[in-house]
């Protein structure tokens, strides 16, 4: 599997485990973020949703007063 996190349509890029896509939004800004679970079938990438999770994740400020 792949995970694949984007915002707004946009892929940020494209990660071997679930935890490290995660790990990659607390270095981003404010925002919902989507994480997709990609199957790796030969050559290409496949995304069922049937099959395939997908969720969002949402990442507030934290600290306004930088």
């Amino acid at each position: 599997m792949i995970y694949e996190l984007s915002i707004n349509g946009y892929s940020l890029g494209l990660f071997s485990s679930e935890a490290a896509a995660l790990r990659r939004v607390d270095y981003l800004h404010a925002g919902r973020y989507t994480v997709r679970e990609w199957s790796k079938e030969g050559d290409f990438l496949t995304f069922s949703p049937s099959d395939n999770k997908e969720y969002h994740v949402t990442r507030k400020l934290l600290n306004t007063a930088l």
